[in-house]
């Protein structure tokens, strides 16, 4: 109850704090230090929830007792004991997720699977929408399959650079993430990519995102990049994970406070958790570190929602995302592109998530976008969206 009162008060008394500080920009900006510009807020997409075959099954699996049902996506379903069908391989449901989004996100980085058949599925249906209503997207690359690739993606990149659509920060460089040290590609390779965008658009903006703000600093310098960021944060894998407060406190620490001290550049990361246990228990294939897993014997009928401390209730979270904003607004000089980057929109297995999620009455819970969108709209200029949609339960 504590623990509840205390993280409503911050909510509340969150925007009132805001506006006092940036009433008078100008006032703020020289009395304070504060930047009051709003900030470009993202949220990261592994898109492992589209398609019949592949990584959908083992997500299904992962998912698939009750305990774990509260972190559905909203367009699951619940087909038998202990069993559930994912599937939201429609133009209907991403569109759907992008009125969703717009509710206080500015972009989306796409985790990019290079035309993968399932995995990039919604990365396609995004790009077919019509009307994205202000969300733009971006990617994050993975540096092993940036390495395997090698400089002939650099084209293909620069097409997406050219989408309309593509988020940009400072003034036109597409924002680009490149999630652990590429091994073969070095400053020259990525100088090259540089050079090939500059035929038609700025160079892009360049952020590594690593483990530890003190080598990736070395590593961006060493690659030529611009910033540092991070993935995830919460720890490993593990059946105990730290409660969200903790988890919290930890990225205060180890990822912001850690960036000022040290003058790193940065995009500062923000996240919506950290929970592995659904994995830990039915590992998919490739998280081969925890080996056969460690499966709750407990009848589907007899499990009760594994809801405590470690995951964020929708006030902890839009405490935590304010902490962010405010963090990036004085500290401009450590962020100068002005952007954040939130764990997840949907890693919803691993512990991070955004998406609304399929609610006990087969509707969708919308608690944790709504509480991101109070949060951001107090302390931005988004002018009001269309209505969030509210689907009709499924059958």
């Amino acid at each position: 109850m504590i623990r509840h009162i205390l993280t409503h008060a911050a909510l509340m008394l969150a925007p009132l704090a805001a506006l006092l500080a940036c009433a008078g920009r100008s006032f703020a900006a020289e009395a304070t230090g504060i930047d009051c510009t709003p900030p470009i807020v993202g949220a990261i997409r592994w898109d492992a929830w589209y398609g019949e075959s592949g990584p959908v099954k083992h997500t299904e699996t992962s998912l698939g007792p009750p305990k774990y049902h509260f972190r559905l996506p909203w367009f699951a379903r619940v087909v038998g004991e202990g069993k559930v069908r994912i599937n939201g391989d429609s133009q209907e449901i991403l569109e759907k997720e992008i009125a969703y989004a717009a509710a206080g996100l500015n972009y989306w980085a796409f985790v990019d699977y290079w035309d993968d058949t399932n995995m990039s599925i919604a990365l396609r249906r995004y790009r077919a929408a019509k009307d994205k209503r202000g969300v733009r997207y971006c990617f994050v690359e993975e540096g092993a399959r940036l390495d395997a690739v090698g400089v002939c993606g650099w084209a293909r990149l620069v097409e997406h650079f050219k989408d309309p659509n593509y988020q940009t920060v400072l003034d036109g460089r597409p924002l680009l993430f490149a999630f652990v040290k590429p091994q073969r590609l070095g400053r020259t390779e990525w100088q090259e990519l540089g050079a090939a965008a500059a035929a038609g658009i700025k160079r892009p903006y360049l952020v590594l995102m690593g483990w530890q703000p003190e080598q990736d600093v070395k590593d961006m310098k060493a690659l030529g990049f611009d910033a540092v960021s991070a993935y995830s944060g919460g720890g490993s894998y593990s059946m105990e994970p730290p409660p969200f407060a903790q988890q919290c406190a930890a990225i205060r620490r180890d990822c912001w406070e850690k960036c000022r001290a040290l003058r790193i550049p940065s995009v500062t990361f923000a996240s919506a958790g950290w929970d592995t246990r659904p994995r830990n228990e039915r590992p998919p294939p490739w998280i081969t570190w925890v080996g056969a897993g460690t499966p709750d014997n407990t009848p589907p009928a007899q499990q009760k929602l594994l809801i405590d401390a470690v995951t964020a209730t929708p006030d902890e979270l839009a405490a935590h995302l304010r902490e962010a904003v405010d963090w990036t607004q004085r500290n401009r000089d450590i962020n100068p592109s002005n952007a954040i980057i939130i764990y997840a929109w949907n890693e919803n297995d691993e512990g991070g998530w955004l998406i609304p999620t399929l609610g006990a009455d087969g509707l969708p819970n919308e608690e944790r976008i709504k509480a991101l969108s109070k949060v951001l709209r107090a302390s931005s200029s988004l002018t009001p969206s269309t209505p969030t949609p509210t689907p009709s339960p499924r059958p």
